[in-house]
């Protein structure tokens, strides 16, 4: 059965275009849309926990998906997530073996006995655009601006 474009909201069009993105570029087939597929239980963003009504819980969590978009660290997975995936698909009994293997092997050699405290924490900080963060982060602190008395 065929869905009616018009009657949809602009968050359900959204949807089904980011999905049938998703099918694209995965290699999946175009499949017809059904009615089913975009009920509004499918449709909506992840449900609201009572952390999230916590002002700087949810601040503390875009600063943190801020601070991971920018570091180095996270262009090094995307690049190699498409790379596993497919060798996933294709043979994932010897990737679970690496995986333990790998596990294993840090296990015995123990490489984190070699870094001091400072070079975890300046890995960790280590961004392409500290200075735009804090920038940003006390912009959204302060909602007026600041009147020195003269």
């Amino acid at each position: 059965m065929a869905v009616d474009r018009n009657v949809l909201t602009p968050q359900e069009r959204l949807a089904i275009s980011r999905r049938a993105l998703v099918e694209q570029l995965q290699g999946h087939e175009a499949r017809p849309a059904d009615e089913a597929d975009f009920s509004p239980r499918t449709v909506s963003p992840r449900r609201e926990t009572l952390f999230d009504r916590i002002a700087w819980v949810r601040m503390g969590r875009q600063i943190v998906a801020r601070w991971w978009r920018r570091h180095p660290a996270n262009a090094a997975t995307q690049l190699a997530r498409p790379l596993l995936e497919r060798y996933a698909r294709e043979k994932p009994a010897k990737l679970v073996a690496a995986a333990a293997g790998t596990g294993a092997l840090l296990v015995l050699i123990r490489p984190w006995r070699l870094l001091s405290v400072t070079a975890v924490v300046a890995a960790l900080l280590k961004t392409s655009d500290i200075a735009d963060l804090v920038t940003t982060l006390l912009h959204k602190t302060s909602h007026a601006p600041r009147k020195d008395p003269p």
